[in-house]
């Protein structure tokens, strides 16, 4: 009996050993994730402010004044595997302000916000790279500019989040989006596996980009 018993607590610790390890590897493999999106975050918003240097230096100095919010809130975001959605809003809000300064008016943001869901707790920087898409594929190359319109809703037991910009619609024949998308389908199948979707495609003569999580998934 001694000698189950030996063997049973053996398999228990063997069997919390592994979990344990996978805990880390998984949580090594979402760091690493991070840490990829953020300075290609950085890089794009540098890009847009040495237009503005040029064109309006007093522009250039707000715009860095919101780059200066933004990165602060991403770099705190980075710390953390999962943050409330309220958090994201306020990523966006300020990557927003520093574009609105770039497209100087072209840029016109709609928010279609359940702020009910904020308390949600969600994987950092999930939208900012659709957002990102959004303006430098769908409104940026338009000359008038376009719509952006940003939604966060529950529906039938599930959240959806989504990105629609009014710009030439997205067809799945076109170049891939980048390592923004890329990083977000990897980092939703960690932290959701089946529970979570990404899809991409023409919508209301514009193009929608949309994030599914099972409400299940993120109580």
């Amino acid at each position: 009996m001694m000698l189950v018993g030996g063997l049973v607590a053996s398999r228990a610790h063997s069997d919390e050993l592994r979990e344990a390890s996978e805990t880390e590897a998984q949580i090594a493999k979402n760091r690493l994730l991070q840490s990829q999106i953020h300075p290609h975050v950085l890089f794009n918003a540098l890009n847009g402010l040495a237009e503005l240097v040029y064109k309006n230096p007093k522009a250039a100095e707000r715009a860095i004044r919101h780059l200066s919010d933004l990165l602060r809130r991403i770099m705190r975001a980075s710390e953390h595997m999962r943050l409330p959605l309220g958090e994201e809003r306020k990523i966006i809000s300020d990557f927003l302000a520093l574009e609105a300064i770039r497209l100087e008016g072209r840029l016109r943001v709609i928010w279609e916000w359940d702020e009910g869901l904020d308390a949600i707790e969600v994987p950092p920087l999930l939208l900012q790279p659709l957002v990102e898409n959004a303006i430098k594929h769908g409104i940026a190359p338009s000359i008038p500019g376009g719509d952006l319109v940003l939604r966060a809703r529950a529906e039938g037991g599930v959240i959806l989040l989504e990105v629609w910009n009014s710009g030439e619609p997205y067809h799945e024949n076109q170049p891939s989006s980048g390592i923004g998308v890329k990083n977000l389908c990897l980092r939703l199948a960690l932290h959701f596996g089946s529970g979570a979707s990404f899809s991409v495609g023409p919508h209301e003569h514009g193009t929608l980009a949309s994030i599914r999580l099972e409400a299940m998934q993120v109580e």
